[in-house]
């Protein structure tokens, strides 16, 4: 077996902000973290630790690195820390979990704020509206060989900063996964979904009226016939010369929540996104 599968948890320490769009004033959070989210982050924490984080080259090549080695989920909030609390199955998800920063630029010659400069920004709390504290779930494939460059990736994990305003201690992470707690060769998800190794690949397996719980390529009539739900384009910035210099579009995928109408299968990619597979096996 190739592929390795550890349940990922941990607890959110800190406001956490994933940038998703702009409405007004107001920045929204998504109510996830992209699986390219954990990716940048592990990767940054093991350039930084590691090597010489002040070189732009060498993200780039731990990031290639991890890329090949590891496949992301998407994280999803929990409040138990044991069940996914899915925006789909709880109406109160927003109320539970979401709230806002509001700050304005100051204009120090007219001692007010800088015109036009208010803006409100979304984040997922630490703590919920009960007062619980608020845990993140999700999946990982790790491959059984890792170069030396990796190994010491869970110790890295209990050092993850994950979306924006990170330098204001925004989405800092403490783990609580369970590595001793594996599945190999097949299993379920966080999410109870099918999963099983083909020929290198990880492939799930979901019924009909399932929802995905990660972005799903639209790459062809097959795929857009057997999905219904929100599209949107998979875009991003990454590294060129330097930091955030590229944004590369990935293609238009579904968005986590729509709705599997036949049972259907998908490849999990790079950065956890699915790709649908034309042929079902029995």
């Amino acid at each position: 077996m190739d592929w390795t599968h550890y349940a990922l948890k941990f607890r959110l320490l800190s406001p956490m902000h994933i940038g998703y769009r702009k409405v007004g004033n107001l920045m929204q959070t998504r109510q996830y973290v992209p699986g390219k989210n954990l990716w940048a982050a592990l990767t940054a924490r093991l350039t930084r630790d590691h090597h010489d984080g002040s070189q732009g080259k060498c993200y780039q090549s731990i990031g290639g690195l991890v890329q090949q080695h590891f496949l992301f989920g998407y994280l999803w909030p929990s409040l138990d820390g044991i069940e996914p609390y899915f925006p789909w199955k709880h109406d109160d998800f927003d109320y539970q979990f979401l709230d806002s920063y509001s700050s304005a630029a100051l204009d120090y010659s007219s001692n007010s704020a800088l015109e036009g400069s208010l803006h409100e920004t979304e984040y997922i709390a630490p703590m919920a509206r009960t007062e619980k504290p608020v845990y993140l779930l999700g999946d990982l494939w790790v491959k059984a060989s890792l170069p030396k460059e990796l190994v010491d990736w869970k110790r890295e994990m209990d050092n993850l900063q994950l979306g924006g305003e990170r330098a204001y201690g925004w989405g800092r992470l403490s783990c609580f996964s369970d590595w001793n707690n594996v599945q190999h060769g097949s299993g379920r998800t966080i999410a109870g979904h099918e999963w099983v190794e083909k020929s290198g690949r990880i492939v799930l397996t979901l019924d009909d009226n399932d929802k995905i719980i990660a972005h799903a390529l639209a790459s062809g009539p097959d795929a857009v016939a057997n999905l219904t739900g929100t599209v949107e384009p998979l875009v991003g910035r990454e590294w060129g010369e330097f930091a955030g210099q590229c944004t590369p579009f990935t293609g238009v995928g579904f968005a986590p929540g729509c709705i599997v109408n036949k049972k259907t299968e998908f490849e999990i990619k790079n950065y956890g996104r699915w790709n649908f597979l034309e042929k079902l096996t029995s």
